[in-house]
């Protein structure tokens, strides 16, 4: 994988832009800023971008397509969930249900992917 970082430089730089979209946010565009948008929303591809370089760089392989084939089944189990068990299938209210534990189960993986990388690259 091509990357001009090392792995604790993309993690550093991922949890950064998220602060700074965030103050950007709450600085200077405060009235301008769409409602339903959230920084994490923005902010998440470079926290993919991280995960990729990560898992590749530590374990040489990227585990960016498992989580991807994760969420895809995330995605139809909450298809399933929404049509069947509460007989109210939504597609805005889909997507953005979707859209929100991606982007929060891709921070959780982010941290717990950094965590574990820092053991194992420590002890070399």
């Amino acid at each position: 994988m091509l990357t001009l970082f090392n792995w604790p430089v993309t993690v550093f730089i991922a949890l950064i832009t998220l602060v700074i979209i965030w103050i950007i946010k709450q600085v200077f565009l405060k009235s301008s800023w769409p409602k339903n948008l959230k920084t994490t929303d923005i902010a998440v591809f470079i926290a993919w971008w991280s995960i990729a370089t990560t898992t590749f760089e530590v374990w040489h392989i990227t585990l960016l397509v498992p989580m991807f084939l994760m969420f895809v089944i995330w995605g139809i189990a909450l298809a399933l969930y929404q049509g069947f068990i509460r007989e109210d299938f939504s597609t805005r209210r889909f997507w953005l249900i979707w859209w929100r534990i991606s982007t929060l189960t891709s921070y959780i993986i982010l941290i717990g992917i950094a965590i574990y990388a820092y053991i194992v690259t420590s002890g070399r």
